[in-house]
């Protein structure tokens, strides 16, 4: 019925079309799941460190190297004299760690590359999320289990409204290698139970916010302030009363 020649092209154009399409589905399908966007970024870094090593085996807490998370929107790098404090005696040739030891002599920091990043019009405070004793777990993952960090959650807008509107679901409570407390806890009788974080709901405000809560303005656009007790110690932040996260634009893109 067909020549030779038109027979292959209607093949090849067949075949084409399927590739072509699965394609567009597969690019669609990814593209359009918030649960993958990013996640399993893991660059190299210019230094082999492993959280699997330094905070799963020798325990030490994220708060020794990420100082003042509690008291920072940002999370902070490490700086060299960090790492020198304990590689003066511990593994002080080690070849894997000559980046470290040249940052140290030169003056210069180590070029480490960035994982987690949102876009310049997102604002995210770190330390507001601490105050609340919402764990390192909650979006980084385990991270004492990780040899190379990756990013773990895909850190979209859809991803952040899941968590703030069912916390209880989604949040793990502080544990003790975060480090990131010096104040007393949310009395739980179960520290892992955590929905008793979110128990006293007041129904007259926002969703789930707990009852000590009160709305900033009058009338309420989303924005609410919470007695926080006296400090226990100067300079750091007790932490506040977890409650539901805001839905208004205005929270993150100020």
């Amino acid at each position: 019925m067909f020549s030779r020649s038109a027979d292959m092209t209607i093949k090849k154009g067949i075949i084409g079309g399927a590739l072509g399409l699965f394609v567009l589905v597969t690019i669609a399908f990814f593209g359009l799941q918030n649960r993958v966007t990013d996640t399993g970024y893991r660059p190299q870094q210019p230094v082999p460190f492993s959280h699997k090593l330094h905070a799963g085996q020798l325990g030490m807490h994220c708060q020794y190297c990420h100082s003042g998370v509690e008291k920072s929107e940002h999370s902070p790098v490490p700086a060299t004299s960090t790492c020198m404090g304990c590689h003066l005696v511990i593994l002080p040739e080690s070849p894997k760690l000559k980046p470290v030891r040249d940052s140290w002599e030169n003056g210069t920091p180590i070029e480490w590359k960035r994982v987690h990043k949102l876009p310049d019009y997102v604002y995210f405070n770190h330390s507001r999320h601490i105050r609340n004793q919402i764990d390192c777990e909650s979006c980084h993952g385990k991270v004492e289990e990780q040899g190379v960090i990756a990013q773990n959650k895909p850190l979209s807008m859809g991803w952040c409204l899941d968590c703030h509107r069912n916390p209880e679901k989604l949040i793990i409570p502080a544990r003790e290698i975060s480090g990131i407390f010096t104040g007393a806890r949310v009395n739980m009788p179960n520290q892992n139970d955590v929905a008793a974080m979110f128990k006293s709901h007041n129904p007259d405000l926002v969703k789930g916010v707990d009852g000590r809560v009160r709305p900033i303005t009058e009338p309420q656009f989303g924005q609410f302030e919470t007695d926080i007790p006296k400090k226990e110690v100067d300079g750091i932040a007790h932490p506040k009363v977890p409650g539901y996260g805001p839905e208004n634009c205005s929270a993150c893109h100020h």
